[in-house]
């Protein structure tokens, strides 16, 4: 008997809960958050186009008279540009191998960590080194807190050198 009466008891409140439900969820906050009152400006009156005057354009050949070309030995010669002055760069080098495989697994890694890590490669008659470097930076102040922090967090000893 008290089965009988937990599960009519359940049966009851399940279909209560399918009446009423519905109805206190009748989606009006959704609404509310989704439906916004856009205000548009009123349209603007543009006058008519036979109403708006024009003004004569005068061709820019007109405007200016045609001054005769200087003579050719009055012509001096080019000058050449001034040789533009780079501010020199710095970059942090990490590491040094001699496998290219083991330089680029580094690399990766600190790429992954957030770094603009590169490799270098430098080639003598004997072999070839290839150079992890993370930067390049304009301020050296910069590359000293993060050869700091490299050495704390990766345990990398490295040396700022110039950006070629």
């Amino acid at each position: 008997m008290s089965l009988q009466q937990r599960l009519l008891g359940a049966i009851l409140l399940i279909a209560l809960g399918v009446i009423f439900i519905p109805v206190l969820l009748d989606g009006a906050g959704y609404k509310s958050r989704q439906q916004r009152e856009i205000e548009m400006p009123p349209r603007p009156e543009f006058p008519p186009l036979e109403e708006t005057a024009l003004k004569p354009v005068v061709p820019t050949h007109l405007k200016q008279q045609r001054q005769p070309a200087p003579p050719l030995a009055a012509v001096a010669p080019p000058s050449e540009p001034e040789p533009v002055q780079l501010q020199p760069a710095f970059t942090l080098q990490v590491a040094t191998f001699s496998k290219e495989a083991t330089a680029i697994a580094l690399r990766d890694k600190l790429r992954k960590k957030g770094h603009t890590a590169y490799v270098d490669s430098t080639s003598t008659d004997s072999h070839t080194s290839y150079r992890v470097r993370i930067g390049p930076e304009l301020e050296m102040a910069r590359l000293e807190a993060l050869k700091a922090r490299i050495l704390k967090e990766e345990k990398l000893d490295g040396f700022i050198a110039n950006y070629p």
